[in-house]
C-alpha cells in the first residue's frame, strides 16, 4: 500500500515541538515588544509581479505559484520583508515614520531536495523602516538579547558590511558579471576559485590581494586585516565605521557575543550596508539573518531606509528542546461527568489536567 506523505521539504510537528516553538516565540516577541515594535500580518499571498518588478535578479524556480481565477500569477511569500515594505509604502503612505513592526509568520521557498532545507520555515523578526544607519546599533542589540533570550550559551552574531565589497569592486573597475561571480565564491569561502578567477582579471597588486585576502577576513582580528588590506580611504572608512560599532556593542556588554566577517558578501541586489547572520552551535547554518536594504521601498514608491532581521525558528528548534508541561489525568465515571469536570477546573489552576472516561464494566 501507498504511503501517505507530504511534499518535498514540508514536515509535521507534534506536540513536543508545538510547545517549544510556542515557548521560543513567545520569548522573543516580548524582547521585539521591549523595543517598542508592534505585531503585524499580511496576506500569505502576494502578486507575483510583486516580487518581479522589486528584484532584478529574481530567481522565479524559488516561488511558489499559482494562477488566481481571473488569470493573475500568484505566489506565496517568500519573506515578511517585502509584504511589509508593500505595507509601507501603500496602506502607510500618509503616515511618517519611523515605523517598527514585528512579525511571526510562515514563509515559504522552493529549495532543491536533496540540500535537506525546509521549504516552510516559521520567520520570527522586526523591520525598522525610516531609520538611516545610526539606527544600526539598536537594531544589533535587539538581534543580540533575542538570542540571548534563547538561553543557549554558544551562540555569535557574524557582522559584515556588503558595500565593503561592492565599492572595492568598483573601485577596481570589475564588471557586473565579474563582480557577481567573484561575489558568490567569496561568499562561499571557496580559495581556490577565488585565486583562479583573479589571475584572469587585470588588478593592481594591492587590489588583487585585498580580494584574494577578503574570504580569510573573519573572527578576531577580521578589522585589523580588513583595514591594512583596504587599497582606499573610502574602503579604510567603512572598516573605522566598523570599528566604532564594535566599540559601541562591547560598552554595552556584548562583545562575548560578536564576531566580524568582512567576506560575507551575499545579494548584491539587496542589501545596501550593515549584513549580519546568527549562529548557535550544532547547526550548520545561520537561525537569524538580517541587514540594511535601503533601495527596497524606493522600488516599491516610497523612498525609505530600512533594516531588519528575521529568525528561522523551526531551525532553532532543532537546537533547543523543551519538556512539555506534565498533563495529569482524572478518570471518572460517566454518570459523575459533572463532578469530574469541576474537579478539573480546581486542578487547573496547578497545571494542564486531561479528563478520561472510564469504560462500562472497568
Amino acid at each position: 500500500m501507498n504511503q501517505i506523505q507530504i511534499p518535498s521539504g514540508m514536515r509535521d510537528l507534534f506536540p513536543a515541538d508545538c510547545a517549544g516553538k510556542e515557548k521560543l516565540r513567545a520569548a522573543m516577541l516580548s524582547v521585539y515588544r521591549s523595543y517598542g515594535y508592534r505585531m503585524i500580518e499580511t496576506p500569505l499571498i502576494e502578486y507575483y509581479s510583486t516580487y518581479q518588478n522589486t528584484f532584478s535578479s529574481l530567481a522565479e524556480e524559488t516561488l511558489y505559484k499559482f494562477v488566481d481565477e481571473s488569470g493573475q500569477i500568484l505566489a506565496l511569500r517568500t519573506d515578511m520583508t517585502l509584504p511589509i515594505a508593500r505595507v509601507c509604502a501603500t496602506k502607510f503612505a500618509s503616515e511618517q515614520p519611523p515605523f517598527r513592526f514585528a512579525y511571526c509568520s510562515n514563509v515559504y521557498k522552493v529549495r532543491q531536495a536533496f540540500a535537506g532545507k525546509r521549504n516552510e520555515v516559521t520567520d520570527c523578526g522586526v523591520e525598522l523602516i525610516g531609520l538611516d544607519a545610526s539606527s544600526d546599533l539598536e537594531v544589533l542589540c535587539c538581534a543580540l538579547d533575542v538570542m540571548r533570550s534563547w538561553n543557549i550559551e554558544e551562540c555569535v552574531l557574524e557582522i559584515g558590511n556588503s558595500d565593503f565589497y561592492k565599492l572595492a569592486a568598483r573601485q577596481a573597475g570589475l564588471d557586473e558579471e565579474t563582480t557577481k561571480k567573484l561575489a558568490d565564491l567569496i561568499d562561499r569561502k571557496a580559495l581556490p576559485e577565488t585565486a583562479d578567477l583573479l589571475k584572469e582579471i587585470s588588478l593592481s597588486g594591492e587590489q588583487a590581494e585585498f580580494f584574494r585576502r577578503l574570504p580569510l577576513m573573519n573572527g578576531r582580528n577580521a578589522l585589523q586585516e580588513a583595514y591594512e588590506y583596504s587599497f582606499s580611504e573610502e574602503l579604510k572608512g567603512i572598516i573605522a565605521g566598523l570599528c566604532e560599532l564594535k566599540k559601541d556593542l562591547e560598552d554595552l556588554g556584548y562583545g562575548h557575543r560578536v564576531s566580524f566577517d568582512l567576506g560575507k558578501v551575499p545579494h548584491l541586489d539587496y542589501y545596501t550596508g550593515i549584513i549580519f547572520e546568527g549562529y548557535v552551535q550544532g547547526i550548520g547554518t545561520s537561525v537569524l539573518s538580517g541587514g540594511r536594504y535601503d533601495d527596497l521601498l524606493r522600488k516599491l514608491g516610497r523612498d525609505l531606509p530600512a533594516i531588519g532581521f528575521g529568525v528561522k525558528l523551526d531551525v532553532l528548534l532543532d537546537a533547543v528542546r523543551t519538556e512539555e508541561a506534565p498533563v495529569r489525568k482524572l478518570y471518572y465515571k460517566p454518570e459523575e461527568r459533572t463532578a469530574a469536570m469541576r474537579k478539573a477546573q480546581e486542578m487547573r489552576r496547578e497545571g494542564p489536567v486531561e479528563l478520561i472516561p472510564e469504560r462500562s464494566g472497568s
